[in-house]
């Protein structure tokens, strides 16, 4: 454990570690001293104007023994790197520098103080007495009896005392009597301990780490728990810095009832739009298989469980290739339907989800979710048309020996978008593709489709579209033989649409805040959708989710406002956002307003009243709903409301609220929740739950109460989950234990 203190510390994730700082301070010194500094505009020594700057009450330099002597409150400087002392002698000849009271080095925020420095400029070797420094990037103090320069990469400190709490008396601190570092090499450290306040609470008397000054290798913060069904849990992650643009992190989590989770992540970026993520997770179960009458079993699931080995691999990655092809991966399998809903938070990173979302905009399905879906996709998109290439597979895991989920393996698609021919007023468009459909058990077959259109915009009257338009639709499928039977059937439609739409703007000049103006945009489309489709006799699908289309006679009407803001800072520099949207969408079916009916039978060709809302008045407010009403029952019959707030409360901190509501008449009504608050005194607290309000039954639950010190911090949670309970415990010390970001070059 303090080990991986060291470790962290010294050079590990931050990107500028105690190695790094040190040789920058020799390196300072170097450079303010090899150049002539200049006094009042002019150099000391003659010659070029050089950007050192040097103040002091008195200055001398002597031509003879070419020794430049600086006294009373001496200031050196350029830009952000300033050197001052009582006292500087600077011996051009030998390449000396000794500095002496109250000797203080700033550059970039790092502060290093000291009685007294000497130092060798041409051998780059030197010393400081009873040093102190302080490392801005990760908020960490250092400091020394002595600390030596003793070859081009090499550095000692004796007495060393390292910590990133303020103050005389830190709340935790390591020491070593002797530390010994080579940069980009290794470091060793003699005698040391982890101290919280005067206590030693670890001792070591002999430490090897790694001195790089890059991200490093180390061991991160654990955490532990306790389980009602799994009994006690700790966890350790250990971070491995393959590169600046790679790097993994292997979590060791042993559960005292089911025994050692193992997981893996790994990251890689090799480019702005080419990055990766690969996340698993393995288990061997000390509870080989479910049993089905075992009334805790059940709550988790019905279906059975037999595998002991267990795991959950899933993967985001995109990928830029030469010719500007783009390739998109998702994986997410998993070894059977329990593991998610037994190990909600996996060994691999508690807000994986959030994550994989935030940084590829494609989150893993719900832990609820009846299939796992993988695909990959390649992508080359020219201007005026693409070819897309993909791959699909659906894993089910409730029955992982006997699929019959239809796989669309081998996917190829060309499309051309709408390009005007040859000079004539009309538009041409196409969707083309050729797929495999494969299933574990049940038929298996190919099939090619082909959607040509034509479209011609005619302006009927100013500012007023009118656009009709005519696609054709023919598929061909081939069914490998099953069960003594093969065969293949074409399929072909055609589908009419017309389509009137225009746009209507508005600005207006308010003075809301820094919100100046606002600008609403109106754009109401009306249209109609023809499309036939043969006698079921003559067409039977094979593949339910490819090539189903359904007979289309709608006339369909939507009112689409937007509300945009341009909003001024301080300086009058202007930002546009989307402060709101309303869409309503209203069909109206003419089939079914024509269907014979039987008697007392009601027709019903208006479609569900479709409204969307979304606001966002503030960065910190977002509210989105949407409600489907029927109008022949007069109820809401699907909708939901999503609202999220940030709340500032100063010292960069936020309080955060969320609420999901999820609402299907007669099916499911569900409520979502998140929150969390910063108290007094560095306390914080937080809550989020799941609940189902058909049966009134809590899904999931979890509290959580943390403290944040100025140097460190730590967090209790307990979780209510359906079929366990469990609480945990973090602790977290400021400065280590961050992953640090991928560069990209």
């Amino acid at each position: 454990m303090l080990a991986s203190l060291l470790k962290a510390i010294i050079g590990n994730q931050a990107e500028r570690g105690l190695s790094g700082i040190i040789a920058g301070i020799f390196t300072l010194v170097c450079m303010v001293f090899i150049d002539s500094p200049v006094v009042d505009g002019r150099t000391l020594l003659g010659g070029e104007l050089l950007p050192w700057h040097i103040t002091a009450n008195t200055i001398s330099a002597s031509a003879e023994t070419n020794v430049i002597t600086a006294e009373g409150e001496v200031v050196v400087s350029k830009g952000e790197q300033t050197l001052r002392a009582d006292r500087i002698v600077y011996n051009k000849e030998s390449g000396l520098l000794s500095a002496e009271g109250n000797v203080d080095l700033l550059t970039a925020g790092d502060i290093l103080r000291c009685d007294k420095g000497l130092f060798n400029l041409k051998d780059k070797t030197g010393y400081i007495l009873n040093g102190s420094l302080f490392l801005r990037t990760n908020h960490f103090y250092v400091r020394g009896k002595e600390i030596r320069k003793t070859g081009p990469e090499t550095y000692s400190i004796k007495g060393c005392k390292i910590t990133s709490c303020d103050g005389e008396a830190p709340d935790w601190s390591i020491t070593g009597s002797e530390v010994e570092v080579t940069l980009e090499g290794y470091g060793t450290v003699k005698h040391a301990a982890f101290f919280v306040r005067h206590i030693p609470l670890l001792y070591f008397p002999y430490i090897i780490f790694p001195a790089k000054t890059k991200r490093q290798t180390g061991v991160l913060v654990p955490s532990a728990g306790y389980s009602q069904r799994d009994g006690f849990e700790i966890e350790i992650p250990i971070f491995w810095a393959i590169s600046d643009q790679t790097d993994a992190t292997f979590y060791e989590r042993y559960i005292e009832k089911r025994g050692l989770m193992q997981g893996l992540e790994f990251r890689y970026v090799t480019g702005v739009d080419s990055k990766g993520m690969f996340l698993f997770d393995i288990l061997s179960d000390k509870k080989e298989q479910k049993d089905l009458y075992n009334e805790d079993d059940l709550k988790i699931s019905p279906f059975p469980r037999t595998n002991q080995t267990r795991y959950w691999l899933r993967t985001r990655s995109d990928q830029q290739l030469p010719y500007d092809i783009g390739v998109k991966l998702d994986v997410d399998f998993v070894s059977d339907y329990d593991y998610l809903r037994e190990f909600e938070e996996p060994s691999v990173g508690p807000e994986y989800m959030v994550r994989l979302d935030e940084e590829f905009g494609r989150p893993l399905g719900e832990a609820e979710s009846p299939y796992r879906r993988s695909a990959l996709l390649i992508t080359r998109n020219f201007q005026d048309y693409s070819i897309q290439a993909s791959s699909t597979y659906y894993e089910d895991p409730k029955r992982p020996q006997e699929n019959t989920t239809p796989q669309p393996l081998a996917d190829l698609g060309f499309t051309i978008l709408p390009k005007r021919i040859y000079g004539l007023p009309f538009y041409f468009s196409l969707e083309s593709g050729y797929g495999y459909i494969y299933r574990d058990t049940g038929p298996k077959g190919q099939r090619v489709a082909l959607a040509p259109s034509l479209s011609y915009p005619i302006w009927s009257i100013p500012y007023v579209a009118l656009e009709p338009s005519v696609t054709y639709f023919v598929t061909y499928q081939r069914l490998e033989e099953y069960q003594g039977y093969k065969g293949q059937q074409t399929k072909d439609a055609y589908e009419l649409g017309l389509r009137l739409h225009t746009t209507i703007e508005k600005i207006f000049h308010i003075k809301q805040g820094n919100i100046k103006r606002l600008k609403h945009k109106f754009q109401p489309v009306l249209s109609y959708t023809l499309r036939p489709y043969p006698d079921e006799e003559e067409y039977t699908s094979w593949f339910e989710p490819v090539d189903v289309l359904d007979r289309l006679n709608v006339i369909s009407l939507s009112l689409d406002n937007y509300l945009d803001a341009r909003r001024e800072d301080e300086r009058g520099r202007p930002s546009f956002s989307q402060v709101a949207r309303l869409r309503l969408t209203q069909g109206y079916d003419l089939d079914e307003a024509r269907r014979e009916t039987m008697p007392g039978e009601e027709r019903k060709p208006f479609d569900p009243l479709q409204a969307a809302l979304s606001l966002t008045p503030y960065p910190a407010l977002d509210l989105s709903a949407r409600a489907d009403w029927d109008h022949y029952n007069h109820y809401i019959s699907s909708g939901s409301v999503t609202l999220d707030l940030a709340v500032e409360r100063g010292a960069n901190k936020q309080d955060r609220y969320r609420i999901d509501y999820e609402y299907i008449r007669d099916y499911s009504k569900s409520l979502s929740y998140d929150a969390a608050i910063n108290l007094l005194y560095g306390f914080s607290v937080g809550a989020s739950g799941k609940r189902d309000l058909t049966i009134k039954y809590d899904i999931k639950n979890s509290y959580w109460i943390d403290y944040q010190s100025q140097c460190w911090g730590i967090r209790l949670l307990y979780e209510n989950l359906e079929s366990d309970k469990r609480i945990m415990f973090a602790f977290r010390l400021l400065g280590f234990g961050e992953l640090g970001d991928l560069k990209v070059y």
